[in-house]
């Protein structure tokens, strides 16, 4: 069997996910939506044979899909999700699955009415330094992690070719955007719920973006472990920094960069050792594992991968990181998706 997507979006990120797609023997692009026609001329160069469509609705009346994979900015997902759940199509949509909790708690409830799979596009935790993270703090290598300290520093120039151009004036580009997926490895990596957050986000004077573009988090997780994150899209000088640093009861554990580089220590060594993990592409491997779970998922009828409801306690985390810079204070996260009716979604 191949599975027929209809891919909406032909942005930098559907261009990735159209190559990757037409690199797999059991799926295909059945047709493309996108509202910019130039768009749409130069997907068809590359490749000719999917139809090609100027608005949703008439790409979902052609039918013949058998899945969608939503490639779009995400205040436009549920208006888009509503239409395509409707159609009885199970979609892979690109993270945050929404820019507020009520519109993500929508989505995930029109896929449960319509009981139909909804997998939202956590690549990153497929990358083999994630997966190496996980295997490694679940083994108990070194021990119960105590303590974390994530830090993503990095200039990133929103205007530059190929990025989406969005970021530059939403709320919270930096957290609803990037923090949210270094949030979900925390969570999915360590095992745990957040418990509770403290946050602040902030603009520097010289930042692009019309609204906060640095996060700073102290996360508390089930069993009293605490993390310190911090990440910025305005950093001072154009060269990356980033470390994932877990120190546990026998050892520590660290990703030295950015998709790769995970080493590990003992407590007595002298040294950090290189721990083995598979070499692949960042952004297209870990994208092409995700792919592979959620066509087993519709073939095999498996659980879909980095599932709505999962999604929701990212996402909820988000949003109480954000309250709490609102109000000043720590905010208990479970209460905090009690309070925005989100009780019947948390299990």
């Amino acid at each position: 069997m191949t599975v027929r997507l209809l891919q909406i979006g032909l942005g930098n990120r559907g261009g990735m996910w159209a190559d990757i797609v037409a690199s797999k023997p059991d799926v295909e692009i059945a047709a493309v939506m996108d509202i910019d026609p130039k768009r749409l001329e130069t997907f068809a160069a590359k490749y000719p044979a999917p139809r090609r469509y100027l608005t949703l609705e008439e790409s979902i009346a052609a039918g013949g899909y058998d899945a969608a994979l939503l490639v779009t900015p995400p205040d436009g997902h549920l208006a888009q999700c509503r239409m395509l759940f409707e159609a009885g199509l199970p979609i892979l949509a690109e993270k945050p699955l929404a820019t507020t909790m009520d519109d993500a708690a929508a989505i995930v409830r029109l896929a449960e009415s319509h009981q139909l799979p909804l997998t939202v596009g956590l690549n990153f935790r497929y990358l083999p330094v994630t997966q190496g993270i996980r295997d490694l703090v679940a083994r108990k290598v070194y021990g119960e992690p105590g303590f974390g300290q994530f830090t993503y520093l990095r200039n990133r120039d929103g205007m530059r070719p190929g990025l989406n151009k969005y970021p530059l004036t939403m709320r919270h580009p930096m957290m609803l955007e990037q923090s949210v997926h270094h949030l979900d490895l925390i969570r999915y990596a360590y095992g745990r719920e957040v418990e509770a957050v403290s946050c602040r986000t902030w603009n520097p004077s010289w930042s692009m973006y019309a609204h906060a573009a640095n996060v700073a988090c102290l996360l508390t997780l089930e069993g009293g472990l605490e993390v310190n994150y911090q990440g910025t899209w305005t950093g001072g000088w154009n060269g990356m920094k980033f470390e994932w640093r877990t120190d546990c009861e026998r050892g520590v554990i660290v990703q030295r960069e950015l998709f790769a580089d995970l080493a590990a220590a003992a407590t007595g060594d002298d040294a950090l050792t290189t721990v083995p993990i598979a070499d692949e592409r960042a952004f297209i491997d870990d994208t092409a594992h995700l792919l592979d779970a959620f066509v087993a998922c519709l073939k095999d009828g498996t659980p879909p991968p980095c599932d709505g409801r999962d999604h929701l306690r990212t996402l909820a985390l988000c949003f109480a990181a954000i309250e709490s810079d609102d109000t000043g204070t720590r905010v208990d996260v479970p209460a905090f998706m009690v309070r925005h009716g989100l009780a019947d979604l948390m299990a």
